[in-house]
């Protein structure tokens, strides 16, 4: 059994990147992420990669919120547009728009410290009825609509 972090399931790529929840409820999901030389681009402003880990992270954790659970969530799309680039810390907010009983649609927005939005996205996430076999559910799903 892998240990859980503070997001309910094992994810290393976000610990990597040190992205920290400051909220879940059911209405919402916040996290954050300090600006570091490593995370950006060559520019010097927040990389777009980790921007979009980000807006992924919140949405599936505002899923994992709005349903009260802590099983893993699958992103199946996600969408994100670029407003603008950020040489401060990064905040996102993800929110669940409409939640069915295995599909959750999502937007998320990724700010600044100063509350300039960067990017925004849209997202639609499927529950996986148990987060710890994500390998087992993909097999036993094939061939199936």
């Amino acid at each position: 059994m892998r240990p859980r972090s503070e997001f309910g399931v094992n994810i290393p790529f976000v610990e990597h990147l040190g992205i920290r929840l400051v909220e879940q409820s059911r209405e919402r999901a916040i996290v954050s992420l300090k600006r570091r030389p490593e995370l950006l681009n060559s520019w010097g402003a927040a990389h777009g990669g980790v921007i979009m880990t980000m807006l992924d992270l919140v949405m599936s954790m505002a899923v994992r919120g709005h349903y009260n659970i802590s099983a893993a969530v699958l992103t199946v799309d996600m969408s994100i547009g670029f407003l603008n680039a950020s040489e401060d810390d990064v905040f996102a907010e993800g929110r669940v728009l409409h939640a069915g009983r295995s599909t959750a649609f999502c937007e998320g927005e990724a700010r600044n410290a100063d509350g300039r939005i960067l990017a925004k996205a849209i997202g639609t996430f499927k529950l996986l009825p148990d987060g710890n076999d994500t390998k087992e559910k993909g097999r036993s799903e094939k061939g199936q609509s």
